[in-house]
């Protein structure tokens, strides 16, 4: 460092004394212009090299603040005060939207943190185990949630890692307006969780326990929700297009308005479901059990219905031109129709 501004020491002078001759400048007054255009660029490297400095200890000063910020949050979170945990938390929601370097850490310290303290969703789905077991929570602790909601309004960046919170007993947690896209909640208890208007696709889901949760408008394309139970879930206006739905319990789940385009619903069980007005154009319905579901002004153009049980499902008003594995006949005889139900080209 110190040879180096010897040398560009070195270079100023030599440049001033010699750039009017460089220049065949003649005049004194000239001579002294090209000497005074030296001395005016290098007072701009200097300022420069000063504006660089100082950027460069801000940077450092900075991301030294954000460390002590991040240690600190995380000295909180093992403290058995839940005010100071909640401090915590908080503490490192800011870390995370201040600093993309401490992202993935921030991101996984949350994880490990839901996972230590969240219980596990039961019995049936954990290890097992010897003698009475404590009674679940219907709702998550405060600071649980907190660490959820945080997690959930991280920045969206790149990740190095996919968030998993499976087999986790979340039961009424509020995640809604979080983006949980890709996420891994499989075999999670959400019964009754909060889900509304939430991001939730690609998301894996399957087994997830989803009684009675209210998912209106939930983006959930692409989502894994194999065997999960929808039972009374409250879908309404959910975009479930491509979402795999085999063997799911969607039994009084109300779908009416969603979107179940090209969605798999082979073995779903939709026995009593409201699905009226939702968009079914091509979906996978082989084997679904439709019993009873409310599908008046359903589209369902294109469906496969083959082995699909529609026994007294309301298809009054019904789009089915094109749907196949089910005839016209068979469908008027076992489902509810009306002069509005259009069955042209079912086959």
């Amino acid at each position: 460092m110190g040879l180096g501004l010897v040398v560009l020491a070195a270079v100023y002078a030599v440049a001033l004394w010699r750039m009017p001759d460089w220049m065949h400048q003649h005049d004194p007054k000239d001579r002294h212009n090209a000497r005074l255009l030296v001395v005016s660029a290098g007072g701009a490297v200097v300022v420069a090299a000063s504006l660089l400095y100082t950027a460069r200890s801000y940077r450092l000063s900075h991301r030294g603040q954000v460390t002590d910020r991040f240690a600190k949050a995380l000295e909180r979170l093992g403290s058995s005060d839940l005010d100071s945990r909640l401090g915590g938390l908080h503490a490192l929601g800011h870390v995370t939207a201040d600093s993309r370097r401490h992202h993935d850490d921030v991101v996984e310290v949350l994880e490990a943190f839901i996972r230590r303290r969240a219980p596990k969703a039961g019995r049936d789905l954990g290890a097992p185990t010897l003698g009475r077991c404590p009674p679940l929570p219907e709702r998550p602790e405060g600071d649980i949630q907190a660490a959820v909601t945080v997690l959930g309004r991280r920045p969206h960046r790149p990740e190095r890692r996919q968030v998993d919170l499976s087999g986790l007993h979340l039961r009424t947690a509020r995640l809604a307006d979080l983006g949980l896209n890709d996420i891994v909640l499989r075999r999670a208890d959400l019964t009754g969780a909060t889900l509304h208007d939430t991001d939730l696709r690609r998301a894996d889901l399957r087994e997830a326990r989803l009684k009675r949760a209210y998912l209106k408008r939930a983006d959930l394309r692409g989502a894994d929700l194999r065997d999960a139970n929808l039972q009374i879930a409250y879908m309404h206006g959910a975009n479930l297009e491509r979402a795999d739905v085999r063997g799911a319990n969607l039994r009084e789940a109300d779908l009416r308005s969603a979107d179940l385009r090209g969605a798999d619903l082979r073995g779903a069980d939709l026995c009593g479901a409201a699905v009226r007005g939702a968009d079914l154009r091509a979906a996978n319905l082989r084997g679904a059990d439709l019993e009873g579901a409310d599908l008046t002004d359903t589209d369902l153009r294109g469906a496969n219905l083959a082995g699909a049980n529609l026994e007294s499902a309301d298809l009054r008003a019904a789009d089915l031109r094109g749907a196949t594995g089910r005839s016209e006949q068979h469908l008027r005889s076992t489902a509810r129709t009306d002069e509005r139900t259009r069955l042209a080209g079912t086959q």
